[in-house]
């Protein structure tokens, strides 16, 4: 049996064993030689390993795959692109010859998928950048680069970032409070993973327990210690520490 030397590129550790795992159990043709979980590794283990074939999350960090591919130049191996974002997926790839799984990963649809490359590996086949293109132009502005993940312990929620109000630290989880008051979004990271990767142009750490959303701070209220009153109603404690810092970045912005 011919193997294929394989690269996974997944940044959710969950998602990254699970797709492991079911490449092993159904898939025998599949030889995964390396895993990845963030932007810059994936790129230099892709520069190094020349693989056959990439499993490739569309969305990694701040970033998109399809940074990713337009850094690599004009990558010689197939690819099955990996997304949560079903509605988007689907209008993206259409038109298109890539091949994609949705998540949750269903193995039928990953036999399928990896027996439909194999037999693109075998003709020699080349990437078909493309419609790479294509589907890379409709994500950068309708989706990933412009939204927001929220991680649910069932469900991956979008949200662009205008409509968030505030964060809240509720221990290993994150809550979203939106604009709509009778909002609110539980996410399953915590706080410091979105203060790393959100813009820090927009949002603003005034609190172990808060990251705000400038552009939806209201005013400042010192009468009773300070407060950040906010677009929604909610006046969310400004600590000391973070205070002159918080005065002097809206001063130079």
């Amino acid at each position: 049996m011919k193997m294929f030397k394989t690269v996974l590129v997944e940044d959710e550790k969950n998602n990254l064993d699970l797709l492991n795992h079911f490449i092993k159990k159904y898939c025998k043709n599949i030889d995964v030689v390396a895993s990845c979980s963030n932007y810059d590794q994936a790129l230099s283990v892709l520069k190094a390993e020349e693989p056959d074939l990439v499993f490739l999350d569309i969305v990694l960090d701040r970033d998109t795959s399809f940074d990713l591919l337009q850094e690599l130049g004009n990558p010689d191996f197939q690819i099955i692109f990996t997304t949560a974002y079903d509605e988007y997926a689907i209008r993206a790839f259409k038109y298109n010859t890539i091949d994609y799984l949705l998540k949750p990963i269903i193995i039928e649809e990953l036999v399928a998928a990896v027996n439909k490359v194999a037999e693109k590996i075998n003709e020699n086949k080349t990437l078909d950048m493309g419609s790479i293109k294509n589907i890379s132009q409709s994500f950068n502005t309708k989706h990933p680069a412009n939204f927001i993940m929220i991680y649910g312990m069932d469900r991956i929620d979008f949200i662009h970032p205008d409509e968030a109000v505030c964060l809240k630290s509720t221990g290993r989880y994150t809550e979203f409070y939106l604009k709509d008051k009778k909002c609110k979004i539980t996410s399953s990271k915590p706080i410091g993973e979105y203060e790393n990767i959100l813009d820090q142009d927009v949002f603003y750490r005034i609190h172990n327990s808060f990251l705000i959303n400038l552009a939806q701070l209201i005013n400042i209220n010192k009468r009773a210690g300070n407060y950040c009153e906010m677009s929604n109603g909610d006046s969310l404690p400004l600590s000391r520490r973070r205070n002159e810092g918080l005065m002097g970045y809206m001063r130079n912005r």
